[in-house]
């Protein structure tokens, strides 16, 4: 199958300064998200916020296929064409960073498991080359390391620019990062270039 027509996702976090926390959840909540939400090709989004690991604040974004990127709709709002509110803020943010990565294969190309009974999500990358087949054996070690846990809602894997394997496990208790770091070791017999877990996001609470 053509990887362009597997779904993906696009993955977006940051950390504004704390004096604009406030203000950068309003326009998240009420202008950016909505608008990213609507856009054709995407199938589903959650905000996360981060409990283990950095920036704070993330967005996890389901893609239908990686055209999603390229629509006249998406490009309508990004970058330059960005809303005012968009470019007074963004540029005041730090650690961001923005993952585009395909699923691993069609098999496991499923929409996210649904946040709000998710507890906790974790998102870690590795180095893992995809045309040799090295990402798919990588996933198959880390599935049978997580598998035994009873906690396990859904494990999920995405490959960004063919050689960095993004594995999006989520959980129904408030799994621990040292614990999973503990049971993952170095798959593949290689480090983690990521290691981040969060709660889904409620603005009640944060």
């Amino acid at each position: 199958m053509n990887p362009a027509s597997l779904p993906g996702i696009l993955m977006v976090s940051m950390e504004p300064p704390a004096s604009m926390e406030e203000e950068f959840n309003d326009w998240y909540d009420t202008e950016h998200f909505p608008q990213r939400r609507a856009l054709p090709g995407f199938a589903s989004a959650s905000r996360w916020v981060c409990t283990s690991g950095w920036p704070r604040w993330t967005a996890l974004y389901d893609l239908v296929s990686m055209d999603a990127l390229q629509t006249d709709a998406y490009r309508a709002v990004s970058g330059a064409n960005s809303t005012p509110w968009s470019r007074r803020l963004l540029p005041r943010t730090v650690g961001r960073t923005r993952v585009v990565a395909v699923a691993l294969d069609a098999a496991q190309a499923v929409a996210q498991h649904e946040p709000r009974s998710t507890c906790r999500l974790l998102a870690m990358s590795v180095r893992a080359r995809a045309k040799d087949g090295e990402a798919q054996a990588v996933a198959g070690e880390i599935r049978e390391k997580l598998v035994t846990r009873g906690d396990l809602q859904q494990i999920r894997w995405f490959v960004e620019n063919d050689d960095v394997l993004w594995t999006l496990a989520a959980f129904d208790t408030p799994a621990s990062a040292d614990v999973l770091a503990a049971q993952l070791g170095r798959p593949g017999g290689s480090g983690m270039l990521s290691f981040n877990v969060y709660a889904p996001y409620h603005r009640s609470t944060y």
